[in-house]
């Protein structure tokens, strides 16, 4: 990756080693989230400041959120949704889905 390219959290998960199949499935859901609150964020006009003094952190936090300079708490993650209007929901994975579907 060039060094000028923006990182996103697609890049990096593409870089990473898991040592799991549970490490890899929360950092490809980490990735989803962030990538939607990004996606988010731009399509509402928001600036990283704006979304920020919304959800009650810093600029630099959401900027440390897009660009995936850490990993994100639960907590960063449900302020920034909430500010942009955004509302995290679960549902059962696949094999869940089919195991609850075989009962």
């Amino acid at each position: 990756m060039d060094n000028n390219e923006f990182k996103t959290w697609s890049n990096i998960k593409k870089e990473l080693n898991y040592k799991t199949s549970l490490e890899k499935e929360v950092i490809t859901e980490t990735a989803r989230l962030v990538n939607e609150i990004v996606r988010r964020r731009k399509e509402t006009g928001l600036s990283q400041r704006e979304v920020a003094e919304r959800a009650g952190i810093t600029q630099a936090q959401v900027a440390r959120l897009e660009t995936a300079a850490t990993v994100p708490s639960i907590e960063t993650i449900l302020k920034v949704s909430l500010a942009l209007g955004l509302k995290i929901e679960f549902s059962l994975s696949n094999e869940e889905q089919s195991a609850a579907l075989a009962y």
